[in-house]
């Protein structure tokens, strides 16, 4: 396959493939010799924060001098983002050849089996390919769920459970209990577990999974947060997080309060991982912290006026960023670029974020999923009269520059489906 008939191969295996759990992962990978089980891998599963939190911990690594792979998703502006090696995206040509690997192994069980879903293809030529590029540490984060996601056919050093909220309740439940359950499915016999802080009912099914496998559970305080510098309109966050081992000064160059305890929980993970002989200085963990990237969420692509995107597709981000917009930030007037999925709490969402917004523009994510630009306006005007309905997202764009004084903000929320094209329109007029 070339790179455009593996792309086809991957986008339409979508429409035919269902989830079978992790067997028929299992099954492809050993016909490809079970790349996964020779990789040393750190497994980050939750609601939100997951991304982030992957990302941190895989730039302490290079920091470190590692090669270390690190696969997400989903991607924003290029497929290839999905698998990286030391921030590098695989390149075009290394996935042509892995996913042509893997459509081999699919042809020989799919009678068995049925076709793959797209997830479980990409993950099976992530596993191959970080094999082939002998890296030293592979930083995992799960896809949907946990128990039965693609990913969880590993044994991590570490596991890693990030904040746990209502997502995908008509896949994974519908109280916290029974998305902790599923989240809580990575876990592994003996396998260290390094929890972000939780609700009761969350905390309380990941420390029951964790008795039952014999796993030691790290839960990270929410009071752990020493000190805070109160910086606005800038592009990093300072503070002082104390560990049950020592206490760590940070600057950190992602933005939101809720990421100075994803910071706690990856600070906690490398501890683990030093606890089993990784080199990890402090000063790496420090320089890590202060380089890593985690485009479109709460990220300030330019000044004057300032424009900050941020992939907020739930209530729990969409309250997070309504606090952190409040913290961080000083202007005048915010217009808001707000679009969402259908399957969201968009009216719950919709609530939070518009009556902070001087004006609104309602736009259509480029998904089969989208709440309607119409759709959504109905629901705006009855918490934000000052709106309107946008389906060009270059045009919504510039109607809102054109709203800006000097000291104005544009915010352009919701569906990362969205954020990654008008990412890339943004970054075309900063």
């Amino acid at each position: 396959m070339n790179y455009e008939q593996a792309i086809e191969y991957i986008e339409n295996t979508s429409k035919y493939g269902n989830n079978a759990g992790t067997k028929r992962v299992e099954t492809i990978l050993e016909l490809l010799g079970n790349p996964h089980k020779e990789l040393k891998c750190i497994h980050v599963a939750g609601t939100n924060g997951k991304g982030s939190t992957t990302a941190m911990i895989s730039q302490i690594l290079i920091e470190s001098g590692y090669k270390v792979g690190m696969y997400t998703s989903p991607y924003l502006e290029e497929f290839e983002e999905r698998i990286q090696i030391n921030g590098e995206n695989i390149p075009k040509d290394r996935l042509s050849s892995v996913i042509t690997k893997v459509f081999v192994a699919v042809e020989k069980i799919i009678e068995e089996w049925g076709s793959p879903t797209e997830f479980e293809i990409i993950t099976c030529a992530m596993f191959l390919y970080y094999y082939e590029e002998k890296i030293d540490y592979a930083v995992i984060e799960v896809g949907l769920g946990g128990r039965m996601d693609s990913t969880n056919v590993i044994t991590p050093l570490v596991s890693v459970i990030t904040s746990i909220s209502f997502d995908h309740m008509g896949i994974l439940g519908d109280t916290l209990e029974k998305i902790a359950y599923e989240k809580g499915g990575i876990i592994k016999e003996g396998v260290p577990v390094v929890l972000y802080p939780q609700e009761e009912e969350a905390e309380n099914v990941i420390r029951d999974i964790c008795s039952g496998k014999d796993s030691f559970l790290i839960k990270v305080d929410k009071y752990c947060v020493k000190e805070v510098e109160n910086l606005y309109n800038v592009k990093y966050q300072k503070f002082i997080i104390t560990t049950e081992e020592k206490e760590y000064n940070v600057q950190l160059s992602l933005l939101g309060v809720h990421q100075i305890l994803n910071s706690a929980v990856v600070l906690n993970t490398i501890e683990q991982l030093q606890h089993q002989g990784v080199q990890i200085k402090e000063e790496h963990i420090k320089e890590g912290l202060k380089k890593v990237k985690w485009a479109g969420r709460m990220e300030i692509i330019q000044n004057n006026p300032m424009v900050l995107l941020d992939g907020a597709h739930n209530i729990d981000g969409i309250n997070k960023l309504s606090e952190n917009v409040k913290k961080y930030f000083k202007y005048n007037n915010l217009i808001l670029i707000i679009g969402i999925l259908a399957d969201k709490q968009v009216e719950e969402m919709i609530k939070t974020i518009t009556p902070l917004a001087h004006k609104v523009i309602a736009i259509t994510p480029h998904s089969y999923r989208a709440e309607n630009a119409e759709k959504l306006g109905e629901i705006i005007k009855k918490y934000n009269n000052s709106y309107e309905k946008i389906e060009d997202y270059k045009e919504a764009y510039v109607k809102a520059l054109s709203y800006c004084g000097k000291d104005d903000m544009v915010l352009v929320c919701g569906s990362l489906y969205m954020i990654g094209d008008m990412r890339k329109i943004v970054r075309q007029f900063s």
